[in-house]
Parts: C-alpha cells; structure tokens; sequence
C-alpha cells in the first residue's frame, strides 16, 4: 500500500510525498513534488543519502531537474517518521 504525506518545507513549499516501495537492503523509492512544481523519484537508502532515479520539469516532462535546498530536510524527516 503507497502511503502519501504532504509537508511543508523551511521556505513554505508544500511537497507531498509519496512512497512507492521497499528497496531490497534497506531504504525506500519515493515520489516527491513540490507544490505547482518538478517532481522527483528517489531512492534514499537507510542512512539518508539518496539517489535521483528519475525527475520531471512543471510541465510533466521527463527533464534532469535539479534537487532543491530543502529536499535534504524532507530526507531527514522522512528518516524519523
């Protein structure tokens, strides 16, 4: 079952996040987009790092989107949830 959950960052964007899957040896896929916004899809293993597996642009469109700021506060209140 997906669970979504919608936060608000340090600079008042909301980003709902959506997780997607379990990854084998830990950590977790999720979707994350910004309010009127790109979106990214993310591996972030059990430490906090992540990886960007796939972003799109505002539009939809698959584009290489660079990760904002803040997405590194959404990571690590993802870790205490």
């Amino acid at each position: 079952m997906q669970q979504t959950a919608t936060l608000e960052t340090w600079d008042g964007t909301n980003v709902e996040v959506e997780h997607v899957q379990d990854l084998a040896g830990g950590g977790a896929r999720f979707d994350i987009e910004a309010e009127a916004g790109p979106r990214w899809r993310l591996d972030v293993s059990k430490t906090g790092t992540y990886e960007v597996v796939t972003s799109w642009d505002a539009r939809g469109q698959l584009a290489d989107v660079e990760t904002p700021e803040w997405m590194d506060d959404i990571i690590a209140r993802l870790q205490r949830a």
